[in-house]
């Protein structure tokens, strides 16, 4: 989980109402991305949310046989 400093931050991204990377209020950011120092959650659009979070690791897929 990333922890985010507050204080480049402006007070709708602390709150939660702006994207925390873009800015963008509309639609409301869903996808939680961090925390700020005092434990309360950082929000992210989609598009944002993907490019901050780490890929999934992949499924171990079997070799074909000879």
């Amino acid at each position: 989980m990333l922890t985010f400093d507050p204080e480049g931050l402006s007070l709708a991204q602390r709150d939660g109402d702006a994207c925390v990377v873009c800015h963008k209020r509309w639609p409301r950011p869903r996808v939680r991305v961090g925390k700020l120092p005092d434990n309360s959650s950082v929000l992210a659009c989609t598009e944002c949310a993907e490019a901050l979070l780490p890929a999934p690791m992949a499924t171990v897929v079997a070799f074909p046989s000879r």
